[in-house]
């Protein structure tokens, strides 16, 4: 049949509550990941707290210490206006600021308060996923769930070591989870939730806005844009109006250069070891290589960040996302493969980026249909590779040394081939099936029902 002849069908919703989800079989089920998630989170915070020696201490507290200068700013009433290294959207504001108030409230430091909100934003996350595996266990009618995700995301933190805990962009995956994970009794308050939670994630850091790419089109796909929107302009206009200074920001990232660990620096790392007179400096609060030829790859990374999502929204437009189509596997890999497009075009791609990719990992590997089951394991190659180059190699990177470079060459090629085999495989498995699939056949969440039906 064709969508001429015959009408889209009808499938009656079918909500899920949580408590059908979340059984005590399924709770006991998952002790071990729960019980591993403890104990190498108790591992983190040894090193974070520096009872058990690490790598390097003052990599993990460096930018909780400029956090904390700048809630000083900030509880004075303004953005710290005169430093350049505050290159964060408004809301980042209000993570870097809740510490204080923690502290003015119980008495404890801004950096016990900080690895606190740290600790508590990756439970969450973790909790997510799990909920995820089970969600995907009752779709399925399974007997057993399959703990692939959680086990990556436990795994994967714990590979990128304390830093984790030493900067806030584990708070933002957290919000980027919730807009993927989020659920209610109705299709409209999810994606309300859903909408709301990625603009609040953008509204910390612009990341998250990258997950927009995979929503659904109709209502529910304009629902969560409208609220995703409103989510990050109304506290945007209300920081910069009683903040001054919010919008402070966009000087500085447009000042950046290219830091040593971004994909286009990499040649320039390995040149210098064949006469390339290039230098490492500190400005912006990153080390950045200057030399001949740096500018125009620094503009070459802009042009392929908007090549890249061009053809992301391409792809948008030929997979043609209608709610019989859509599917949470096809949200959470599009959500990875923009996202991934948004960290290996950028200027800088410090270590704690691969934060961003690691709940992405997870829920893409709790989907048993996704299509970047294949990326997602080449992307924890990446992540365990993360913490040879950044701390341990790093001051050998900055002085020329020979083994540094090729390990972060290394890194940054898995990074690469991992984001083009992802969008192959993203492309593959949704733009044929428009010729190929039958127009009235529903996919919706989990590919069981239509979108009308989220739960």
């Amino acid at each position: 049949m064709t969508g001429r002849q015959t009408a889209t069908r009808a499938v009656p919703t079918v909500p899920v509550a949580p408590g059908a989800v979340i059984t005590r079989e399924r709770v006991r089920s998952a002790a071990l990941p729960m019980a591993c998630w403890a104990w190498t989170r108790g591992v983190l915070l040894l090193f974070t707290y520096n009872v058990v020696p690490y790598i390097s201490h003052g990599d993990i507290v460096g930018d909780v210490k400029t956090y904390n200068r700048w809630s000083q700013s900030l509880a004075a009433g303004h953005y710290p206006l005169h430093d350049p290294q505050w290159q964060y959207p408004p809301g980042a504001a209000i993570v870097i600021a809740l510490p204080r108030l923690i502290h003015s409230g119980t008495g404890l430091s801004y950096y016990t308060a900080f690895y606190a909100m740290a600790l508590l934003a990756d439970l969450i996350t973790f909790l997510l996923v799990l909920y995820r595996c089970w969600f995907t266990a009752h779709r399925g009618d399974a007997t057993r769930t399959d703990y692939t995700g959680a086990w990556a995301y436990v795994v994967a933190i714990f590979m990128l070591g304390p830093i984790v805990y030493g900067r806030y962009d584990i708070v933002v995956t957290m919000t980027a989870a919730l807009a993927l994970v989020v659920t209610t009794s109705k299709a409209s308050g999810t994606w309300r939730l859903r909408g709301a939670a990625i603009g609040t994630g953008a509204l910390m850091k612009l990341w998250p806005a990258a997950l927009a790419v995979g929503l659904p089109k109709g209502a529910d796909g304009r629902r969560a844009v409208r609220w995703a929107v409103l989510a990050a302009a109304a506290p945007t206009l209300a920081l910069a109006a009683f903040l001054p200074g919010a919008f402070g920001f966009l000087s500085g990232q447009q000042d950046r250069g290219l830091e040593v660990e971004s994909v286009l620096a990499v040649p320039f790392l390995i040149a210098r070891r064949f006469g390339y007179p290039g230098v490492i400096r500190h400005q912006y609060g990153a080390f950045e290589i200057i030399g001949p030829g740096v500018g125009t790859a620094a503009i070459g990374c802009e042009l392929l960040t908007v090549a890249g999502f061009a053809w992301l929204l391409w792809w948008r437009r030929r997979a043609d996302l209608t709610p019989q189509r859509w599917s949470a596997a096809l949200y959470y890999d599009a959500g990875l493969v923009a996202v991934l497009v948004a960290i290996v075009t950028s200027r800088v791609l410090s270590p704690q980026y691969l934060v961003w990719v690691v709940a992405l990992i997870a829920l893409c590997l709790t989907q048993p249909d996704s299509a970047l089951r294949g990326p997602c394991w080449l992307l924890l190659a990446a992540i365990s590779l993360t913490q040879a180059e950044f701390p341990l190699l790093f001051p050998r990177l900055l002085h020329g040394g020979r083994l540094a470079p090729w390990v972060l060459a290394g890194r940054d090629l898995m990074l690469v081939v991992a984001t083009l085999w992802a969008a192959w495989a993203l492309w593959r498995a949704v733009v044929p099936k428009r010729r190929a699939e039958a127009p009235d056949e529903p996919r919706g969440e989990a590919g069981e029902a239509p979108v009308s039906s989220l739960a």
